[in-house]
């Protein structure tokens, strides 16, 4: 029974993360938060944006593989991301969002990737990293990491590894009186 819920959750995420082209209708949506925060200049999105591409240019660059027992390495495979605003956009809107329903699926009921149709992000593959209560970008990557979990619970991990991705947008939104205060969002795309 267990391996069933291994299975079902590494095709939960493999599926996050191949999933795009999502139906979407064209309703304008933009962030109202004035605590929504996505942008480079910012100090935890910057620290954030740093360790992702360490990370993926870097010794650790690999996985466990779905056999819970060897591990995929991808070290000298991928590159470092260019952070994109258009990406960083729509982690804005979803930061926001996750601060009142927190899950890949939008208030609305669409997919997280109906985002980027609805702000013109051109993309492809796309995936998506949401976490809550970090309060810096180096916490939250270090979440994300994922460190000594097996292949179902490397979700994150793999996200940040993505090979077809090129492209990232961070951001995060605090939401003041909340349970977890500082929601965060990764959105990857090639």
């Amino acid at each position: 029974m267990k391996s069933i819920y291994k299975l079902l959750a590494a095709l939960f995420a493999t599926a996050l993360l191949f999933l795009a082209g999502c139906s979407s209708d064209d309703e304008e949506y933009s962030a109202t938060g004035l605590n929504s925060v996505g942008s480079l200049s910012d100090v935890d999105v910057k620290a954030c944006f740093d360790a992702v591409n360490s990370f993926r240019t870097g010794s650790e660059a690999f996985y466990i593989s779905a056999d819970n027992s060897t591990k995929t390495f991808l070290v000298g495979q991928l590159s470092a991301l260019a952070f994109d605003e258009k990406l960083a956009q729509a982690a804005k809107i979803r930061a926001e969002e996750i601060s009142s329903s927190f899950a890949h699926t939008r208030p609305d009921g669409t997919s997280c990737f109906t985002v980027l149709k609805q702000i013109g992000a051109a993309y492809g593959t796309c995936g998506e990293n949401i976490a809550a209560g970090y309060r810096t970008g180096s916490a939250v990557f270090a979440g994300w990491k994922e460190d000594n979990k097996d292949y179902s619970g490397q979700g994150h991990r793999r996200n940040m590894l993505g090979k077809n991705f090129t492209k990232i947008g961070i951001a995060y939104f605090d939401k003041k009186g909340s349970t977890y205060g500082r929601y965060w969002v990764m959105e990857l795309s090639n």
